[in-house]
């Protein structure tokens, strides 16, 4: 376990020079940074632990104990910023730190002043120190893990629909990585539970086992946060700003659409015309076969705001950005596929689509045809 506690506390480094290595840093990065620093330092505390210089040094065990009271706030808060991308500190999110504050203020005044053998003696009868504080702290972070992990999957899922609303693409914006994390982090954490519960009565592997494959295991996912972390990059930085504060309230009155236009006023005949001028560029210019398409694109070209723009098209389509460039992408992609079958590439016919990926073209054309195009071929 030694050794794996120390790999997790050495991969701060690298963290480090892939933070450096990013030109245009915004605030989602430093959180990112200062989450896998305290996990670094969290490794490095198990590393000292397993090779016993604690009990050479004693004075200094726990000195890193409340650290982990902030990894899953910390988590969050990241997702907050690369969803919403706040650009400025916003002082609501200090509440997330409270838990810390709290347990870092009781640990000042009962334990870091104290004498070494009184430090011992604090750790050796835990769950009779006041309040059973050291417990409560045990508690917290093993369950705060999933509680904000659950919190993070509710803003991703407004994110995708968010996406879906002014995106023509999902390529580097849907944020699945980050949603896997929280998954795996809400596994890992019943896991965790389980095992604690019934260390007893599950003999499979021995407990040491256990503990140096959750250790590898959380390495490994620490790993992966900070690769794909500081490889993403900015999302909202091309949509206006009054769009953004207006998505989360515009998404929740998409379910009754018809109401919702009448009530904003937008009259048929004015409707109607940026209608037609939408499809004249659309299908005579063939915007959608630009890769990274977005609704302030079309919006700009209209002369309309976005958030008009977007209503057009949901009163007409019933359909949200997204899927109405995407069904202009397939159904010219089942044009060459059929003219130029033979000739082209089905890669080289995704990107004339719009497609920035064969994976992307391969799920897009399956889910409005049923096929996948190289079954859509063979039909043809």
């Amino acid at each position: 376990m030694a050794v794996i506690s120390l790999i997790g506390a050495v991969q701060t480094l690298f963290y480090l020079i892939l933070f450096n290595s990013k030109k245009k840093k915004v605030l989602s990065d430093y959180v990112l940074l200062l989450f896998l620093i305290l996990l670094g330092l969290v490794f490095f505390d198990n590393y000292l632990r397993n090779t016993g210089f604690y009990e050479t040094y004693p004075g200094l065990w726990g000195i890193t104990y409340c650290f982990p009271l902030l990894i899953a706030p910390l988590m969050y808060y990241y997702a907050v910023l690369v969803t919403m991308q706040l650009q400025r500190f916003d002082w609501r999110y200090v509440l997330l730190a409270l838990p810390f504050v709290w347990f870092l203020g009781y640990y000042l005044a009962n334990y870091y002043l104290l004498p070494v053998a009184q430090k011992i003696n604090f750790f050796q009868n835990a769950s009779r120190n006041p309040w059973g504080m050291i417990l409560a702290g045990e508690a917290f972070i093993i369950g705060s893990g999933p509680v904000y992990a659950v919190l993070s999957l509710v803003r991703l899922h407004k994110h995708s629909k968010n996406i879906g609303a002014y995106f023509s693409f999902k390529e580097g914006i849907s944020l699945q990585w980050l949603k896997t994390v929280s998954y795996l982090v809400i596994l890992s954490d019943l896991i965790m539970l389980l095992t604690n519960l019934f260390s007893d009565f599950i003999r499979v592997i021995t407990v040491e086992t256990a503990d140096n494959i959750m250790h590898a295991s959380n390495v490994l996912l620490v790993f992966y946060v900070g690769f794909m972390g500081f490889r993403q990059k900015l999302i909202y930085n091309s949509v206006n700003e009054n769009t953004l504060q207006t998505a989360d309230k515009q998404l929740k009155q998409k379910e009754n659409e018809v109401s919702k236009y009448v009530k904003s006023g937008l009259k048929d005949a004015e409707a109607e015309k940026y209608y037609g001028l939408l499809l004249d560029l659309i299908e005579k210019e063939e915007l959608f076969q630009n890769g990274k398409l977005l609704l302030k694109d079309v919006a700009d070209r209209l002369g309309i705001s976005n958030n008009y723009l977007s209503q057009i098209i949901n009163q007409k389509t019933g359909k949200n950005f997204f899927r109405f460039i995407n069904e202009y992408r397939v159904e010219k992609a089942k044009q060459l596929l059929a003219d130029k079958a033979g000739k082209y590439t089905i890669l080289s016919i995704a990107y004339d689509c719009g497609f920035n990926s064969k994976s992307s073209f391969n799920t897009i054309f399956k889910e409005y045809t049923g096929k996948t195009p190289s079954e859509f071929l063979k039909t043809e």
